[in-house]
């Protein structure tokens, strides 16, 4: 779509807001932009009040004078529909459109994000304002795609207005028809919840002790998500009628509780991500531990917003020192960090950054959240900085459209996310252990690929993959699980954690021994199970005289087959001795089943099982990270970004050559990779 992440050319842009400006600095802004390496800004997500300043009366005046200049100096634009700011002649005369806690009190206006999505007063006045705006703004030619609302679910995921509860009575009785299928498939039979009629379901209330159906919490996420599909659908319908072939319809995400894979599926030509490395970090005190990847774990997100969308963009990107009046403080990006950071998104992916914002508002709740300009509007090291970092970006063209690299995949799936919001049986233990994934496969040089897994028939192939990683898959289905033998019968290497297979998809617990359906994969069944509580010695793993961690929640395995191999076995607690860790072959691969929550310990100790290690021949200090991206012709090109604040050496190996495409120079050897320092290489031959 249009030459946006079409695969040609990677590119920079910036958010602009030229509301907040006199007029008569725009010419100048935007000609500092276009001298700085800046093609594209994106404009418009909070000025409802600008297209239509009284209900119904619309004036298109201001932008059409913007978007002119914009065309008159070679600007290209991303329009955004205003949908995530109502404005207040609105929300005073129609409170209904107003989203309410928990509690029934209404979310009032002064913030964004205080509509509801499901409130058919709303839906009309968003319907009417993006039909005008897609009817004036399409043809303009600087108007090059479109952003919808802004960070859907970014403030809350929760809604409880009055239109919510009767859109969530339409959804179940939609999907289950009869209450009595309701009844049976959310347990309510259980302290004397059974409804009788449809008016007497809700979203959550509050109860005593905080009490929740969990069953009800779950089908009420994936509703939430529904109605935000829906929503942002309802936008993208009107968008397609009326823009040009070239323009792309995206959003701004990845936020709360949201299908984020069938929203791209269904409604977007690609997604986009804000990339903030340093969020919060004044007020994160975790962020200390020797054991936080700081800014790098960003590059979590970026793997997560590629597993949605392989072709996707970052739409903010932090460029300078950010925060609010009431909340959130984060330092300024040290030299050289914005650049790093640039390349971080553009190592796993990213053909197009846009960063957050061109010059820090002197008013309102984000005059903290600073831009590449501070108020003073001076040139700073900042914009020094972005110039150089564009002149790099157009050595590296040949990267753009290339495929971020991996062997190596961790299976998710919004069902288990959700249900574990919830449930503190599984949830924590989920969040634990994709960390330690993640960290240890940074550490370890190891690309790898989120995988959304589910029963549609959208998940992304397995086979590959070297090795699959599937922590805590609690609720299983009869396609996942089919979607997993296929893998493994294939030759595959899959590592289940604890607390497997024993749901549900509505989340109930059948009566079958676990891990339930991938009994047959594991060839095993779990004897026992426990919390390891505050009072319980620290337990592990004996493997193969090894000692591996098995915190937060141990399974005691079983094996049930004759080729069902024990690797290790507890020692502590009274299952001492007692199967851990379990290997069964299936078909030409094999299934191992890990009895406890992932440390970085334990997936290292895969790692090593596995033979997995560092895609090329180059030896890394644990403080670079390595993506490599491949182009349609076979030509790969490793990205090496040093996160820290001292050199790292780095060294190729076995007589390696590499072009560094920044240098532009030949680079072999050892090579000393100066603070927050990227190294952007060619590989040559073999």
């Amino acid at each position: 779509m249009g030459n946006l992440l079409d695969g040609t050319k990677i590119e920079l842009g910036v958010c602009y807001y030229p509301e907040h400006w006199d007029k008569s600095l725009w010419r100048d802004d935007l000609r500092r932009m276009r001298e700085n390496g800046i093609g594209v800004i994106r404009v418009a997500e909070f000025s409802w009040n600008l297209f239509e300043p009284e209900e119904g009366r619309f004036d298109d005046s201001f932008w059409d004078a913007f978007l002119d200049l914009a065309a008159e100096c070679g600007m290209r634009v991303i329009f955004c529909t205003p949908t995530a700011t109502p404005p207040a002649w609105m929300t005073e005369k129609y409170p209904e459109v107003l989203n309410c806690d928990i509690y029934g009190h209404p979310v009032r206006h002064g913030m964004r994000k205080h509509h509801n999505m499901t409130s058919p007063t709303y839906l009309g006045f968003v319907r009417r304002v993006t039909e005008h705006i897609a009817q004036h703004y399409s043809a303009h030619p600087a108007v090059i795609g479109w952003q919808i609302d802004n960070e859907v679910n970014c403030e809350t995921a929760s809604y409880h207005a009055e239109s919510d509860h009767a859109a969530f009575r339409a959804y179940l009785r939609e999907k289950y028809g009869t209450l009595e299928n309701l009844n049976r498939a959310m347990g309510t039979v259980f302290w004397n919840q059974t409804y009788t009629s449809w008016d007497e379901i809700h979203l959550s209330r509050y109860t005593l002790a905080n009490s929740s159906n969990p069953h009800m919490m779950l089908e009420e996420r994936r509703f939430i998500s529904a109605a935000a599909i829906r929503y942002i659908g309802l936008q993208a319908e009107i968008l397609k009628k009326y823009r040009r072939p070239e323009q792309f319809i995206t959003t701004n995400g990845i936020f709360g509780v949201l299908d984020n894979h069938r929203l791209t599926r269904e409604h977007l030509d690609f997604m986009t991500y804000d990339s903030y490395p340093n969020f919060a970090f004044g007020l994160d005190t975790s962020k200390l531990a020797p054991e936080s990847l700081r800014d790098r774990e960003t590059s979590y997100n970026l793997i997560r917003t590629r597993s949605i969308s392989p072709r996707f963009g970052i739409m903010e990107q932090q460029s300078g020192p950010g925060g609010w009046n009431t909340r959130m403080i984060q330092p300024a990006p040290k030299p050289g960090q914005l650049r790093l950071w640039t390349f971080q998104s553009v190592a796993h992916g990213a053909d197009f950054v846009s960063y957050f914002r061109w010059r820090t508002c002197a008013f309102g709740t984000e005059m903290y959240w600073h831009g590449l300009l501070n108020y003073d509007n001076r040139d700073n090291r900042r914009l020094a900085e972005l110039k150089r970092t564009h002149a790099d970006i157009e050595k590296i063209q040949k990267v753009a459209g290339a495929a971020y690299q991996a062997k190596v995949a961790v299976l998710c799936d919004y069902d288990n996310d959700w249900d574990g919001m919830e449930d503190k049986w599984h949830g924590p233990l989920r969040g634990r252990s994709m960390d330690a994934l993640f960290k240890a496969l940074q550490r370890a040089h190891i690309p790898f690929d989120f995988v959304n897994i589910d029963d549609a028939g959208t998940s992304a192939p397995l086979g590959g993959y070297d090795a699959v990683f599937y922590p805590h898959p609690t609720i299983i289905t009869e396609a996942r699980t089919a979607q997993l033998e296929a893998y493994v019968q294939a030759g595959g290497r899959l590592v289940i954690g604890c607390r497997a297979g024993y749901k549900d998809i509505n989340g109930q617990c059948p009566m079958t021994p676990m891990p339930g359906l991938l009994a047959k994969l594991t060839g095993c069944t779990v004897e026992e199970f426990t919390f390891l509580g505050p009072a319980d010695a620290p337990e592990s793993i004996d493997w193969a005289g090894t000692s591996v961690p098995a915190p937060v929640f141990n399974d005691v395995l079983c094996p049930e087959t004759p080729d069902c191999t024990v690797l290790g076995t507890y020692v502590d607690n009274y299952y001492d001795g007692k199967p851990g860790l379990t290997a069964h072959p299936f078909g030409k691969g094999m299934v191992y089943a890990f009895g406890a929550v992932f440390s970085e310990a334990a997936v290292r100790r895969f790692v090593s099982l596995f033979d997995l290690g560092c895609p090329e021949a180059i030896e890394l200090p644990e403080a670079v990270e390595i993506a490599v991206r491949e182009s349609a012709d076979g030509k790969r090109y490793v990205f090496l970004l040093n996160y820290t604040d001292q050199p790292q050496t780095i060294c190729v190996q076995d007589g390696k050559q590499y072009v560094d495409l920044l240098a532009e120079s030949v680079l072999s050897g050892e090579t000393v990779m100066k603070p927050y320092d990227v190294l952007i290489l060619e590989a040559q031959g073999d």
